[in-house]
């Protein structure tokens, strides 16, 4: 069967009432099974307790099933900056059935500021399908560390999952010397450029060798400070 898979960073509330209603356009154009989003807020400046982005564009989009996972608590990470509860995550929405979840903090290295997380789901589609939606540390050095212990993980559970999301890994050579053996990577099957306010790319979709890429684009310039990645996978 086909999967068609929608990945996006939404960086949080930055001039949210402006873009929410191109996201919901931009996804219900693009019509995918699964969207997974990073920098995901349930933010009490913005939004009434429980209420993250993730379940405002869910309003609209209606998809049947939703994950919000919120691995940061932002007045923990920046009490300079965070005066009023505020959590950051990642959310995934899919048409199919959630069979199981699992959420993962990853190790935090003592000069990181920051705590990132894995959210680990099987999608009940024509057969069972296991992802990981990732976030990776914002320094090259931490989230190549984040990549091993995360391929570590999958490894000691015996799962080939789809890995997608915000990896943070500008140099893609470096990814796909740790994923060769049994992965394939979006930017190997097609060049994109999916951060352009840094000219360089953060966000993959990699997917098992037994599985196969039928297309990939790159798209969603007015959407967020990235680019969205929308793939359609034989699996």
């Amino acid at each position: 069967m086909k999967l068609k898979i929608l990945n996006l960073n939404l960086w949080n509330y930055n001039s949210w009432e402006e873009r929410k209603p191109k996201i919901v356009e931009f996804i219900k154009e693009h019509d995918p099974d699964v969207v997974v989003l990073q920098e995901v807020r349930d933010d009490l400046q913005f939004n009434e307790k429980g209420d993250n982005q993730a379940e405002q564009l869910n309003k609209e989009l209606k998809y049947p099933h939703l994950l919000f996972y919120p691995v940061t608590d932002k007045r923990k990470e920046r009490p300079e900056k965070y005066k009023v509860e505020c959590t950051e995550g990642t959310a995934v929405l899919s048409k199919f059935a959630f069979t199981k979840t699992e959420e993962k903090m990853l190790k935090k290295e003592k000069e990181d500021r920051y705590w990132c997380g894995n959210l680990y789901f099987q999608i009940d589609a024509e057969k069972p399908v296991d992802f990981v939606a990732v976030h990776f540390s914002p320094n090259e050095i931490f989230s190549m560390l984040h990549l091993k212990e995360t391929l570590k993980y999958i490894e000691d559970k015996n799962i080939k999952p789809i890995i997608i999301g915000d990896f943070n890994i500008i140099k893609s050579e470096n990814l796909h010397e740790l994923i060769s053996e049994d992965y394939v990577s979006s930017m190997q099957y097609k060049k994109y450029l999916s951060y352009p306010p840094g000219n360089f790319t953060l966000d993959y979709i990699v997917i098992p060798k037994e599985f196969e890429f039928d297309s990939l684009d790159c798209v969603g310039t007015d959407i967020s400070d990235h680019k969205a990645l929308v793939a359609e996978a034989e699996i």
